[in-house]
């Protein structure tokens, strides 16, 4: 009977902790769509980089080859 007690409190503390985690990436969905911050890395906001890799590194005659 301990040992389904134990069981049952587990299964309890990991469905509040999927619960509250649930609950933060609702609450971050839910500032963004009104455009509020919290401080954190927003990586949607920047631009794209774009470079421009060659197959030509270092050494080349023609400066201008891309």
């Amino acid at each position: 009977m301990s040992d389904l007690k134990d069981t049952i409190k587990l299964i309890l503390g990991l469905i509040a902790v999927a619960g509250v985690v649930w609950a933060y990436f609702h609450l971050l969905a839910f500032l963004k769509e009104r455009g509020i911050s919290l401080g954190r890395y927003d990586a949607s906001h920047e631009l794209a980089k774009v470079e421009i890799q060659t197959l030509f590194h270092g050494n080349t005659k023609d400066e201008d080859q891309i």
